[in-house]
């Protein structure tokens, strides 16, 4: 048994900045993770780049999220942010993923945060109107018991707020998942000579002096997969490739596999869905090996350890942020955080994306009320399991936005732990305390500081 103001299921990106904002909140915090390392997709599925954080001509992801990219730019783990070649986001940020991994447990360990590696949870025992406490399990079958003041479901597929009996959603039509993949020995000035003089093939920057940085983004190749497509080579419903650079020289994360028909919450079928993923990998790298320019003598140096899940559970809480918040750059009054990812929807059916924009001043806020449930009143869920629809979720899922989400709720959590009042009636204090450790809460909180 342990005893702790914070408990956080989940070290992914969103769970360890919900841990250090709720350590330097005041609060004691134990988190557990099911895995050995911290970082989540960005460490485990190779997820690169982070996405984003600016809108067109302003940063709106600060706080912790945008200390850990200056401090891992000071070790040279990232060049930091970046236009992007693409043109979807207005800014990219490759990471090392190696490198975060290492930082990331000297920072949680730096902040005072207890870490629990390699444990699941197994059992929630609660109320109808709280947790009382929490028992994870590592993988020889020791169990741990943790009691704590409040509660945070960084899991990623709300996993602790499905146990607390929440109540949550999941859509039939879930964006598939995917098995990144990294090649090296790439020819990145050969490839971006060539879409400078097949601009045609590439869904990309209209403003194509973005390409002399160097860092090379690509969403295309349309007429190559097409015709791959139509001849059996290439069994894959993806209508692209898309593949980005990992920062490091001559080496890109590729992110093309499409894997769908697979439940990622079903064991047996989360195992079929990487046999697949492997299938897929190996496809692509013969593929453009032998047909996509700058290949020809790349080869592939690392799959991902974990398969990316893009969408699985959400929490139906005491606000559903819907599609038109999100295009419409919908204010709240209990903003905790931003985002300014554009829709972006994997559809599991198709080869294609469907996609839409944010207009406008290009960046919309979260309010407070869609970390919370209506149920449990010691529970705040962060990162991609909030209250969101299954076409907002296609843009508050990306990681600096679950970055400023999850530090959002553990400053929520710290705040409720110590006054033991409603995190409602928190709200002003919670994003004083944002504003405080560096957040961008409010539209004038915003830095004009472009990639």
């Amino acid at each position: 048994m342990k005893e702790t103001d914070i408990f956080i299921l989940g070290g992914g990106l969103s769970g360890v900045a919900a841990a250090v904002g709720a350590a330097r909140a005041g609060a004691k915090v134990l988190l557990a993770e099911r895995a050995f390392v911290l970082g989540g997709t960005a460490t485990l599925s190779l997820v690169t780049p982070m996405q984003t954080f600016h809108a067109p001509g302003r940063r709106v992801i600060g706080g912790v999220a945008q200390e850990m990219i200056e401090r891992l730019k000071s070790r040279g783990a990232t060049p930091g942010h970046l236009p992007d070649p693409v043109g979807f986001a207005a800014s990219v940020t490759p990471v090392d993923p190696d490198a975060l991994k290492i930082f990331l447990s000297e920072w949680l360990s730096s902040e005072g945060v207890e870490v629990a590696l390699g444990f699941r949870l197994r059992e929630v025992r609660a109320t109808a109107t709280r947790i009382e406490s929490v028992v994870v399990e590592d993988r020889q079958g020791g169990l741990l018991e943790v009691k704590a003041k409040c509660y945070v479901d960084a899991s990623g597929n709300g996993d602790l707020a499905t146990a607390a009996g929440c109540d949550m959603e999941i859509d039939d039509n879930c964006q598939p998942m995917t098995l990144i993949f990294i090649m090296d020995r790439v020819d990145a000035a050969g490839i971006i000579e060539y879409q400078k003089s097949h601009s045609g093939e590439f869904y990309m920057n209209k403003d194509i002096s973005v390409l002399d940085h160097g860092y090379i983004g690509v969403a295309g190749f349309f007429p190559q997969v097409d015709k791959a497509r139509a001849e059996g080579r290439l069994n894959i419903m993806r209508d692209r490739l898309l593949f980005f650079g990992t920062g490091r020289s001559a080496e890109v994360a590729v992110n093309t596999t499409r894997v769908t028909g697979y439940n990622a919450l079903h064991g047996e079928q989360l195992s079929a869905a990487v046999r697949e993923g492997l299938r897929q990998v190996d496809e692509l790298v013969r593929f453009m090996k032998d047909e996509i320019p700058g290949f020809n003598w790349a080869r592939l140096v690392r799959v991902a350890d974990h398969i990316g899940v893009r969408e699985t559970r959400r929490l139906k809480g005491r606000y559903v942020m819907n599609e038109n918040d999100v295009v419409a750059c919908e204010g709240f009054a209990d903003v905790v955080a931003k985002g300014a990812f554009p829709m972006d929807i994997h559809r599991a059916d198709s080869a294609g994306l469907e996609s839409r924009m944010i207009e406008g001043k290009g960046y919309y806020d979260i309010p407070l009320r869609s970390l919370l449930g209506i149920q449990v009143e010691n529970l705040v869920t962060v990162g991609r399991c909030i209250s969101v629809t299954h076409e907002g979720f296609s843009s508050t899922r990306v990681m600096p936005t679950c970055m400023a989400v999850g530090h959002a709720g553990g400053v929520a959590a710290a705040l409720r732990a110590a006054r033991g009042k409603d995190f409602e009636d928190l709200t002003r204090d919670i994003q004083e305390t944002l504003r405080s450790q560096d957040a961008l809460v409010y539209d004038g909180d915003t830095k004009f500081d472009k990639p």
